[in-house]
């Protein structure tokens, strides 16, 4: 809890340890999964290792080429890295250590994302048994990973987007078995088939069915993203625009092409992307549709915003200026959560719920009803709060693990 209110991060993430795919990888996909550990500059950090995959060859994702340009600017990016996440590096970002980092930010439960299996399945054609399988394996070991606090950690499932089937079977093995909240997937283009494809509606209907929202999470890197190419080596110019952009036609396809219309318990989440331009794209929605709703969406029954209002969320990541108009042009706070990036290097961990709570464009109360935003994304009640806070009562009587 933060100050009186509950805090849900809705979008914690977790660090992939060195051995994931080697003690959980289904031993038939072995010899196709490779890795290395190579050195990085973490900045206050030092010199730390992380893991590097290769799937059938390829490196998982195409952001790691070592170039000049990157051997330059990397030092420059690691000297403002975030210091307040070192106890997180030092402990090899084991459980416990994003139980203290929940505790420093003052959050009840986290629903958590993977940071190098962003990029896990980032690109076209890949055998869909393979993808599939990468997603047990990371599914496994995060379920795993959570039992350290149950009651606290909580997963978003990750889905292989490269065959319907295979989603829907994975999604609902990770629901009814490990009690996943969530399904993560990035937004982009896949296989030729957009999120308005009647090709995801067996997706769509068990997502609704098992009442778990499908989470839309873009990450930098990706051999299929439609930003990429535009801006090369240059991360700075493909991360303000990948992120947001991804996400504004993902929801012109769900929203215009009728999943919304024909799903409409479908919950959706476009996470780490700021709420800035929802509002803005939504009046350019309603601006178009007197034109062409007629010809080319007929089948729409509400405006863009009674779609947004019923059906989905957005994330703000701190102290955005902007969070104020977005509450007055969405007819409230109600479909804002948090994402705090934890333990990422660009977060603004452990002063995120206080920028928030101090934010000059809401008031306090609208500020914890966005804290708490993510209790109405994935569907946390009292019950799931008071377990909550037994937890933490428990983990304060005992005696801290040692650092890994």
């Amino acid at each position: 809890m933060k100050a009186e209110y509950r805090f849900v991060d809705c979008d914690m993430h977790i660090m992939e340890p060195t051995d994931l795919f080697d003690t959980y990888l289904d031993p038939g996909f072995k010899a196709r999964v490779t890795s290395a550990v190579k050195p990085f500059d973490g900045g206050a950090t030092g010199m730390r290792r992380r893991p590097l995959w290769y799937f059938d060859g390829m490196p998982t994702s195409n952001d790691g080429n070592i170039s000049q340009y990157n051997r330059i600017r990397g030092p420059l990016v690691g000297a403002r890295a975030n210091k307040n996440v070192l106890f997180a590096v030092e402990r090899g970002y084991d459980p416990e250590a994003q139980l203290i980092g929940m505790e420093m930010e003052g959050i009840d439960i986290a629903v958590l994302f993977p940071t190098a299996g962003l990029s896990f399945l980032g690109r076209d054609h890949m055998d869909p048994q393979l993808s599939a399988a990468i997603c047990r394996a990371y599914n496994d070991w995060l379920h795993d990973f959570c039992q350290t606090a149950p009651e606290r950690l909580k997963m978003a499932a990750m889905l292989p987007v490269h065959d319907v089937n295979l989603a829907a079977q994975e999604l609902l093995r990770c629901v009814k078995d490990f009690g996943a909240v969530g399904a993560f997937v990035r937004p982009n283009y896949v296989n030729g088939r957009y999120w308005h494809s009647t090709y995801w509606d067996p997706l769509y209907s068990l997502l609704q069915d098992l009442d778990v929202p499908l989470c839309f999470h873009e990450g930098t890197g990706s051999y299929y993203s439609t930003i990429e190419p535009r801006f090369g080596e240059n991360r700075f110019m493909r991360h303000v625009a990948s992120h947001s952009t991804e996400m504004q036609l993902t929801l012109i396809a769900l929203m215009l092409g009728g999943v919304f219309e024909f799903h409409p318990r479908l919950k959706v989440a476009f996470l780490e992307a700021q709420s800035w331009w929802v509002p803005g794209l939504l009046g350019r929605i309603e601006w178009d549709l007197r034109q062409h709703k007629d010809a080319d969406a007929p089948y729409l029954k509400l405006t863009s915003l009674e779609y947004w209002r019923r059906q989905c969320f957005s994330a703000i990541e701190s102290g955005e200026k902007e969070v104020g108009a977005v509450v007055e042009l969405l007819g409230g706070a109600d479909t804002i959560c948090v994402s705090s990036d934890f333990p990422h290097f660009d977060s603004s961990f452990p002063e995120v719920s206080n920028r928030v709570l101090t934010n000059a464009s809401i008031d306090r109360d609208t500020a914890g009803k966005i804290l708490s935003g993510g209790a109405r994304l994935y569907g946390f009640d009292a019950e799931d709060f008071a377990r909550a806070d037994a937890a933490a009562r428990r983990r304060d009587n005992q005696p801290r693990a040692a650092a890994s």
